[in-house]
């Protein structure tokens, strides 16, 4: 071994955002990772999507003691809640790190913020290392530690797979324009007036405050209430009127929903999923559409643990995509119905699934019914 020279960190090069700073900058703009998770579509996405994730379980079948660690990666949280720091950190700024850890008990694994790690290129570009900052405490910064040693998911990369890209690299300008329609938004219909109809008396006297608020109060008593619904009785001493939002205020409210589907197509998400009704899909096509989408954000993780333990991990997705077991059953009830399996061999499948309806304690008890069905039948067959 030798030790290869560093030569300049890398900072997304080639890339419109900065590592060290942990936000995405582009020209004079940028969309922290803190500042994102104020919209609540962002929100909704993130957690959509690192929630469902961190329900997959990872498995190393051919290693226990790291099929073990995948189980219990952390020291200081559960499995849920440190894959889905790692995959909602991935998310928003393209890149989450873990650095490998060993102690008295084994290997373990430690979220690295984003803020606390430059990595660096070596001088013939073919090795990476990383520098790491504990910052607040009396840890010993950590310096050229081995790719080797530290777990680097990315999202979609234009140097080579060395750094990623967040989603919020292709929303600033609609998240800008969402918070400026909502600030908007918030101003016409705070300080403007905004009457919902409009009464005209026609006794030609001019009234004063105490007089108009006098005739609101009167017509308000008189039709709404349990009066709502009723017919009204106009003598013709006043004209009323119906007010209908402005078009412009109209279209300026719309904004929001082009900007929360932009939002959901740069997560890969169904639109219906933040919330916006789609005309052409049904919920066979919005699961589907969904799964594809897992995978995607999926693999990353896959392929990094993959190459780090050397061995070829694997995924139960089967709690991410269909808690109720809704999806097997339907599955299966198909292939019994196609001829492709017994209902017999069903049944089995159906005993690893996670049906909330066909459960194994269910299946045992049929089956043990079934038993005791075939040996009475047996013993009179006998008999006779």
């Amino acid at each position: 071994m030798f030790f290869e020279k560093r030569s300049q960190p890398i900072r997304g090069s080639g890339s419109s955002y900065t590592l060290s700073s942990g936000q995405m900058v582009l020209g004079s703009g940028y969309i922290s990772a803190d500042r994102a998770l104020k919209n609540s579509d962002v929100w909704t996405a993130v957690n959509i999507i690192s929630s469902d994730i961190a329900r997959v379980k990872f498995h190393a079948p051919k290693k226990q003691k790291i099929d073990k660690l995948l189980g219990t990666p952390s020291r200081v949280t559960n499995r849920f809640n440190f894959f889905q720091s790692m995959i909602a950190q991935m998310l928003l700024t393209g890149n989450a790190y873990a650095l490998r850890r060993l102690d008295g008990s084994g290997e373990y694994l430690e979220f690295v913020s984003p803020s606390h790690i430059s990595q660096y290129l070596s001088d013939d570009g073919q090795t990476t290392t990383y520098d790491i900052t504990f910052n607040g405490t009396q840890e010993d910064d950590l310096k050229n530690v081995p790719a080797d040693d530290v777990i680097h998911l990315r999202l979609l990369s234009t140097d080579g797979g060395l750094t990623g890209k967040s989603p919020l690299t292709a929303l600033v300008d609609e998240l800008t324009l969402q918070s400026g329609n909502n600030k908007l938004a918030n101003s016409v219909f705070n300080k403007s007036a905004n009457p919902s109809a409009m009464l005209k008396l026609n006794t030609g006297n001019k009234l004063n405050s105490e007089g108009r608020e006098a005739v609101r109060t009167a017509f308000e008593a008189a039709n709404t209430g349990v009066n709502a619904g009723r017919v009204m009785v106009m003598d013709g001493t006043f004209d009323y009127s119906q007010l209908e939002v402005k078009s412009d205020v109209a279209k300026l409210l719309t904004a929001t929903d082009w900007t929360r589907s932009q939002i959901a197509k740069a997560f890969m998400l169904p639109s219906d999923m933040l919330g916006s009704e789609s005309e052409h899909s049904n919920a066979d096509q919005i699961r589907a559409t969904y799964n594809n989408t897992i995978g995607r954000y999926l693999a990353p993780a896959l392929e990094e643990l993959s190459m780090k333990y050397g061995e070829n991990i694997i995924a139960d997705i089967r709690e991410a995509t269909d808690l109720d077991g809704a999806m097997l059953e339907q599955r299966t009830t198909n292939l019994i119905k196609g001829g492709a399996i017994s209902s017999v061999l069903g049944l089995e499948i159906l005993k690893d699934s996670h049906s909330d309806l066909v459960t194994p304690d269910l299946i045992n008890a049929v089956g043990q019914e079934n038993a005791v069905g075939k040996e009475s039948t047996n013993a009179g067959n006998q008999n006779v």
